[in-house]
């Protein structure tokens, strides 16, 4: 309990003094004159939501309360608000305009954080790219470096007033804060004791008071000169924020220049963000992102009912209560009574603190957000992203909030389009000498395929295909129809790894099919989506007699392969032939095929016959006179997946035959066939009767095995290129 307290009082500390030194970044330059009342609604918020984080926070010992990266933009609205309205409205009109931007800009950002949480839509702020949210840091940390160093110059920072800042009056105001902000940077990139914030600011006051003591400066004196905050009024610092406050609301100022609050609540959303995922990582534990933001979502309505400005988690403040070994709602809830605390005594603690300290500490903030995002991010991150960022600080800088958020998100999208342009789309490249069906062919068609195969061109794509991307295939799918010395043109598109595409691309497929008709070749797609073969149909690409959709890409090789081999008769003769002529066309010694026949017997088999079944003992081998057969297996669900096509000419069941071990699958005929069957009984008896040809089938039988390898291992070989 002693730590939970300790570290509560230290964090509590922290908070006020950061509460402070936002309000004195919002409630500067033309209202100063209200710094008090400022004060009391941005501590006010800090007690509020440390409330709430204690309640209903899924992380025990989680800190929360207002951030600088609303409180800047809260900033440029404050001095958008005071520009047009000195001069023309009251002092109290003003402050009542600015507090209502407050108002309405912590409960906005509370009611959308708690929607995304309610509806667990906290992981799509994610997609955001991570440049651009480095652009925005970088952007908040210039305009809280810029607050900060005007708060303490007491001037406006543009190239006009550089000089000025630059002469011996206006130096002690803001070059020792600045330099302070530099030590404390120095010593908490070196040192990370959970003492050090303690240390540099009682360290910094003390200094500051000794100084004073020193010189002999009066406080007054030092009011006078700027170094302090003016003098409070006594009692408490906050006051709600009443209907007599709603009526000097001046509305058209507010909508005028409201249009950064708008950047509010996604500012708050990636930040809140990506302070939770620091958290995981600090609390070495899982956050419940979605509840987290419910919890802020509440605290800042709570906050804004208040007066309060917009808030969310502090990620160093809830590290150093975890290093402190202070993992307690009590944490959250002795910070709050500190809150309290300054609330109700009023301003007399908080008028002794110089205006340096205060801003120091946003400097601190400000130059952390540039040295990360501006230095450091040059040697982690690519030139490209990079650049997004710089780009979007400029923005930021010079325009504004949403101005730079836009620019770093159309910048960003432009350059992953031109990446994913250059993204290779087809995941292969082959043609049919190398890449065949699965269909068992006899020896004479494998040649035919093997010489005019190259004619068969498989394009394997993959990923999203768009304008960047179906151009370049296109003009493939062109160079190859143009070229004259070789007319067995099939154009094989393999859909299996897309997984969508946009209309740039379907015009692109549809001119694909003109060029097909235009030189008598065809277009053949495979494995194609129902959905986007319905994108495709809707956009103007219609199968026709020189297009051919398959199911599978083995099944639309196949196709490929039978047209071919239809052109060339010596194929088809060679089916038409016998199991004698057959074997005479491919048997090493074909004298011994009479022979090898009398070990043989004829069947025929109808369609829809299984052979064998996986798991069977494998006793038989069969030769294919005529028919087709299939090899395949059926899944649990009794899906059928088709493995080879057996054609005539060939054989099947030899490889389990040989060596002695249970059937691998299935084997179906696929249409009436006529089969020679050879057991392992007759082979017995050919090794003991007639052991040349024995010999001779062994090694027909080997060269059938290789030749299947060699095919196997070039098409393997192709994939790999």
């Amino acid at each position: 309990m002693v730590t939970n307290i300790t570290a509560g009082l230290v964090i509590g500390l922290i908070v006020v003094i950061l509460s402070v030194s936002l309000a004195t970044l919002v409630f500067t330059g033309g209202m100063s004159s209200f710094i008090s009342r400022g004060i009391g609604i941005f501590v006010f918020s800090g007690f509020i939501m440390l409330v709430t984080a204690a309640i209903f926070g899924s992380l025990p010992g989680t800190v929360i309360g207002p951030q600088d990266g609303p409180a800047a933009l809260l900033a440029v609205t404050a001095g958008s608000i005071v520009g047009a309205l000195a001069g023309v409205a009251a002092p109290e009109t003003i402050f009542s305009t600015t507090v209502a931007a407050i108002i309405l800009s912590s409960i906005v950002t509370g009611v959308i954080l708690l929607l995304i949480g309610q509806f667990k839509l906290g992981n799509l702020v994610r997609y955001i790219p991570y440049p651009v949210v480095g652009g925005f840091l970088a952007g908040t940390g210039w305009l809280l470096t810029r607050g900060a160093i005007e708060v303490m110059a007491g001037d406006t920072l543009s190239l006009q007033t550089l000089s000025n800042l630059l002469q011996q009056p206006n130096l002690i105001l803001w070059l020792p804060g600045t330099i302070y902000s530099i030590v404390i940077l120095a010593v908490l990139r070196n040192v990370s004791h959970y003492l050090v914030w303690p240390a540099l600011i009682f360290g910094a006051v003390t200094v500051f008071h000794a100084t004073l003591l020193f010189t002999g400066t009066s406080i007054e004196e030092a009011r006078e000169m700027g170094l302090l905050l003016s003098a409070f009024p006594s009692g408490g610092l906050w006051q709600p924020f009443t209907r007599t406050n709603l009526n000097q609301v001046d509305w058209l100022a507010l909508t005028n220049h409201a249009s950064t609050l708008i950047a509010v609540p996604l500012v708050s959303l990636i930040a809140l963000l990506l302070n939770a995922t620091g958290l995981e990582l600090v609390a070495k534990r899982d956050v419940d992102l979605n509840r987290e933001l419910r919890m802020t979502g509440l605290a800042n309505i709570l906050s804004g009912f208040g007066g309060g400005p917009a808030g969310y988690h502090y990620l160093g403040a809830t590290a150093l209560a975890m290093r402190m070994e202070a993992k307690s709602r009590v944490v959250s809830i002795v910070a709050a009574l500190s809150c309290v605390l300054t609330l109700l005594i009023g301003g007399g603690v908080v008028s002794v603190l110089p205006v340096a300290l205060l801003s120091s500490l946003l400097l601190v903030l400000g130059l952390s957000f540039l040295i990360e995002w501006v230095y450091e991010a040059w040697f982690k991150l690519p030139r490209a992203d990079y650049f997004i960022v710089i780009i979007s600080l400029l923005v930021i800088a010079f325009w504004g909030y949403l101005e730079g958020l836009a620019v770093g998100i159309v910048v960003a999208t432009i350059l992953f389009v031109v990446k994913y342009s250059g993204i290779n789309n087809v995941r292969d490249n082959l043609n049919g000498k190398i890449y065949h069906a699965k269909v068992e062919r006899p020896a004479t068609q494998r040649e035919i395929l093997h010489k005019y195969g190259e004619g068969i061109h498989i394009f394997r794509l993959q990923g999203y295909l768009f304008f960047g991307t179906s151009d370049k295939l296109l003009g493939r799918v062109r160079e190859i129809l143009e070229d004259k010395t070789n007319r067995e043109h099939f154009i094989v598109l393999d859909f299996l790894r897309v997984y969508g595409l946009d209309s740039s691309a379907v015009s692109s497929f549809t001119r694909m099919y003109q060029l097909a008709e235009l030189h008598d070749v065809y277009l053949v797609l495979t494995q194609v989506k129902p959905s986007i073969r319905q994108q495709m149909i809707q956009g103007g690409f219609k199968p026709g007699q020189r297009v051919q959709i398959f199911p599978t890409l083995d099944h639309g090789m196949e196709w490929c392969e039978n047209m071919l081999l239809q052109r060339h008769e010596a194929s088809t003769q060679f089916i038409q032939v016998g199991i004698k002529g057959q074997l005479r066309r491919t048997f090493g010694k074909p004298e011994l095929v009479e022979r090898l026949l009398t070990y043989l017997e004829r069947l025929e088999v109808e369609t829809n016959t299984t052979l064998f079944r996986r798991g069977d003992p494998s006793t038989t081998m069969y030769f294919v006179e005529a028919g087709r057969l299939n090899v395949i297996l059926e899944g649990k669900n009794g899906e059928i997946t088709r493995l080879r096509n057996i054609r005539s000419g060939t054989v099947v069941g030899e490889i389990s035959m040989y060596l002695r071990s249970p059937r691998t699958a299935h084997v179906v005929t696929e249409q009436p066939c006529v089969l020679y069957q050879l057991t392992l009984e007759a082979l017995g008896k050919m090794e003991a009767q007639d052991p040349e040809t024995a010999s001779a089938l062994h090694e027909w039988v080997a060269r059938l095995l290789a030749e299947r390898m060699a095919d196997n291992t070039r098409a393997m070989r192709a994939l790999l290129d």
